[in-house]
């Protein structure tokens, strides 16, 4: 069964470039995993994985068409870059072994059977024999598939690895699976298996499930299986001053429609997160309610420019969900930020004004007049006198 006429010209080019060397230097080499799951289901094969059951750089140093590799010796992995764009990685079929729950697995090299066992799913278990152009199904994936069903290789495989529990949330909602082991994890989270492991990989399949076209329906079921407790009312509402083109909107909207912030806030300690972001969510846990309230109680430009102007970037943003700041927003955004003084603080020293202090105060009041008024203060003394008899005014 030949399944590559599924796949472009230059990566059948690239694929029979690497059979070729393993053939000569009798490798046994398949195309693993997601790939043949997607060549299957008809989908657009975004990455090719390629399983071989000998180091990759015995079949990089025969193929003078490999513009660039990257090679990691303790996995014996490498990702490889051909001179017509393809990009294919090349892997050591192989074990894993895990010390206990949660651990990172150690890897030994293996043979084809053992690989694809430490896989997640049977969906992803599947495997493409180059030489013999055979498919390998020893779990049953394919007829998962045409069920539609996500379901684990062997026993303990959420316990093993419990970033497996979001992994079967991401598939089942990228292609409308349901998830045969629903009580199996729901088991896993009584048992509090996401403890065993770091913020960081958690984070990371978060930000997974953030970059899926169907990242609203994953969020759904994160809180169907009660990881996080979610008001779904809020889950992709639309926001005034952002896009969800933004993978962190998305992530900021999962904090959004989280009803116990300290679910996510207790996860910031981690290194993959967006700078920008963990700011505005460590910000937001601590100010949301005095930050919603001094806006709301901002009755002109500059009492807008005050609250807004030094708060976190996705703070902002957040703020956006709220349609009773929407056009105060807009005025921020579109208005009230741009605004530029003609005069500056060496302008007003000349005037024999020597305090710091006096001349921050000073330019604040001009400021706080052109924002409220559109009235700007020229370079001559009489206009900035002018400005201290506005001063103390309201509009």
């Amino acid at each position: 069964m030949d399944i590559l006429y599924k796949l472009d010209p230059k990566e059948r080019y690239a694929i029979d470039l690497i059979k070729d060397v393993c053939k000569l230097k009798h490798i046994d080499v398949y195309i693993v995993g997601g790939a043949v799951r997607d060549i299957l289901m008809g989908i657009k094969v975004h990455d090719i994985d390629i399983c071989l059951n000998a180091n990759p750089m015995i079949v990089i140093e025969n193929i003078s068409e490999i513009e660039s590799f990257k090679y990691h010796e303790k996995f014996q992995t490498a990702s490889v870059k051909f001179k017509n764009g393809v990009n294919i990685d090349l892997i050591r079929c192989r074990c894993e072994i895990y010390e206990f729950s949660g651990a990172l697995p150690k890897v030994e090299p293996s043979d084809i059977v053992h690989d694809l066992y430490r896989r997640d799913f049977t969906i992803n278990a599947l495997a493409y024999n180059l030489n013999s152009k055979q498919l390998i199904d020893l779990y049953d994936g394919i007829s998962h598939i045409k069920k539609g069903i996500i379901k684990k290789i062997h026993i303990e495989s959420y316990r093993e690895d419990p970033t497996r529990i979001f992994r079967a949330i991401r598939y089942a909602a990228r292609y409308g699976f349901s998830i045969e082991d629903r009580d199996e994890i729901a088991g896993c989270l009584e048992d509090k298996v996401l403890k065993s492991i770091s913020n960081d990989r958690i984070i990371r399949e978060i930000y997974l499930i953030c970059s899926e076209e169907k990242w609203t329906d994953s969020f759904i079921l994160l809180g169907k299986f009660n990881i996080f407790l979610i008001d779904y009312n809020f889950i992709g509402k639309p926001n005034s001053i952002a896009e969800y083109k933004d993978i962190n909107m998305r992530f900021l909207n999962l904090f959004y429609s989280v009803k116990n912030k300290s679910d996510i806030v207790s996860l910031m300690d981690n290194s993959i997160l967006d700078s920008d972001l963990k700011k505005s969510i460590i910000y937001l846990s601590k100010n949301e309610q005095i930050l919603k309230q001094s806006l709301k109680d901002s009755k002109d430009n500059y009492s807008i420019y005050l609250v807004l102007k030094d708060i976190p970037k996705y703070s902002m943003s957040y703020l956006g969900w709220n349609c009773e700041f929407k056009y105060k927003l807009y005025n921020y955004i579109n208005n009230i930020s741009k605004c530029t003084l003609d005069i500056d603080g060496n302008k007003i020293k000349s005037f024999g004004v020597d305090s710091g202090k006096c001349i921050g105060n000073i330019l604040k009041d001009i400021l706080k007049l052109k924002l409220n008024t559109g009235i700007e203060v020229g370079e001559n003394l009489e206009e900035i006198e002018d400005v201290f008899e506005y001063k103390n005014r309201k509009f």
